[in-house]
């Protein structure tokens, strides 16, 4: 019974393996200019598991395609290639007639769109006449690509029809499809660039007009927003291994354009002709009509120096000033470089050392020390005298004695003819004088009678008072 069991494993893994059998004798290669979308669209048509190898300019990725009917699957190995020196590596003579190239540009400049595209078509019929193929396999290549143009006519007994006007006129030898990257930035190119749909429509126009003569396939594809992406995947699979292909030609959305290989003619085109107005032609060059807003309008970005580089050139300037004589202040430096100021420069000596404090590299914890301070604050005003600690008693005093005096003001001191508050504002005005000094003044000589004061006035009597006699 055991080796019954296990011949019962062993045909039905080997009937799996025939009905999952892989297939790698098909190839893609996409070629475009760098930072144009091409690892990024790979990624988003390949599986997380699959294997990925990269070096500068040339990757190496193989997609898979499944079969949900047959319940298979196959792959694709495909290449990407950013300069023209990887061509030869990527499109080979012994695998050119199973290649389908696909050549990406992206939409975010347009008006380098003409150049990417004849550019690396030039590149492609360079490489493939440098080849040195014979004219019987040469002509073996054209029939094929041919007959996947002649698929597409949707007519039967298409192979004994002439080809329609203006289609493959240049015949390459492999079949291309032109994927146009990055279409979501046509919102930014008509916020910033002032682009109308005028100008996605005479795009479009041009590219299906110059595809046509290449026999080339066309499709607008954004990664970021996942769009086309799975359609590009399946078109391969059925422009290379005959899969069953279920999507539609595409040209009414301006973000989801495809045109099959094969689908497109002069006719149809004439509709996006005879939409535009005098501002676009077809017999203007393409980049009179499609071009980058003048520098003037350009956002012009500034790019702010080094500090210890403009600290340098300042240090040098002043240094140039000081050989020569003349005054080399701030006010003066700044002024050549084309900033003036109105405030007053402090000395050379100090600015000077201050450019040194500041190209001079301190320790891991240090801060640089500040420039020196002197000569840069106006002179403080000078403070009033302060009064010295017997005059401040002796004013104390007078207060006090003035306040007591004004409390109580008793009635028999009008007698005398002088009141108290008069007293207290001249122990006031003596300020510093001492109490021997006033004892001196109380009590005169004898023999001599006291004089009033001069200057000095009665005091006026009080309301509802007598007034006394002498």
């Amino acid at each position: 019974m055991a080796p019954e069991k296990e011949d019962i494993w062993a045909d039905l893994l080997s009937s799996l393996q025939s009905q999952t059998s892989t297939r790698c004798n098909k190839y893609v290669a996409f070629l475009g200019p760098p930072q144009s979308g091409k690892s990024t669209l790979i990624n988003k048509m390949s599986d997380s598991k699959d294997f990925v190898t990269s070096t500068p300019g040339l990757e190496f990725n193989y997609l898979t395609v499944r079969d949900e009917e047959k319940e298979s699957s196959d792959r694709l190995k495909v290449y990407s290639a950013s300069y023209k020196e990887f061509v030869p590596h990527v499109l080979t003579r012994e695998r050119l007639s199973d290649t389908l190239v696909v050549i990406t540009i992206p939409m975010d400049e347009p008006w380098r769109l003409e150049d990417e595209l004849h550019g690396w078509i030039n590149i492609i019929d360079n490489h493939i006449k440098s080849l040195k193929i014979p004219p019987e396999e040469m002509a073996g290549l054209k029939s094929g690509v041919e007959a996947r143009f002649r698929a597409c006519l949707q007519v039967e007994d298409s192979g004994g029809m002439p080809l329609p006007t203006g289609a493959l006129t240049t015949n390459l030898g492999v079949s291309i499809i032109v994927a146009v990257t990055k279409v979501d930035s046509m919102s930014k190119l008509q916020k910033e660039n002032d682009f109308t749909e005028e100008h996605f429509e005479y795009i479009q126009w041009y590219l299906r007009h110059c595809l046509l003569s290449y026999g080339a396939g066309l499709l607008y594809t954004s990664p970021l927003h996942n769009s086309n992406t799975k359609l590009l995947l399946d078109y391969m699979s059925h422009v290379l291994m005959d899969k069953k292909f279920a999507g539609e030609p595409q040209v009414i959305d301006r973000d989801a354009v495809f045109v099959p290989i094969g689908w497109d003619n002069a006719t149809k085109m004439e509709l996006l002709n005879e939409g535009f107005t005098l501002k676009f032609s077809a017999d203007k060059p393409y980049t009179e009509q499609i071009c980058a807003l003048p520098e003037t309008r350009q956002k012009r970005v500034m790019k702010a120096e080094d500090d210890q580089l403009f600290l340098a050139r300042m240090q040098a300037v002043l240094i140039d000033k000081q050989k020569v004589g003349s005054p080399a202040t701030p006010h003066k430096v700044l002024e050549e470089e084309g900033k003036t100021t109105k405030t007053p420069p402090p000395s050379d000596s100090v600015l000077s050392n201050f450019f040194n404090s500041l190209l001079t590299k301190k320790p891991a914890g240090s801060s640089p020390s500040p420039p020196p301070a002197q000569n840069l604050l106006p002179p403080k005003k000078a403070l009033a005298p302060q009064l010295s600690a017997p005059q401040q008693r002796a004013e104390e005093e007078v207060k006090k004695q003035a306040v007591t005096a004004t409390q109580s003001n008793p009635p028999d001191q009008s007698k005398k003819g002088v009141s108290p508050t008069k007293s207290s504002s001249k122990s006031s005005l003596d300020g510093g004088r001492t109490s021997s000094d006033d004892s001196r003044e109380k009590s005169p000589s004898k023999g001599l009678k006291k004089k009033p004061a001069t200057g000095m006035k009665k005091p006026a009597p009080k309301r509802g008072l007598p007034t006394p006699k002498k």
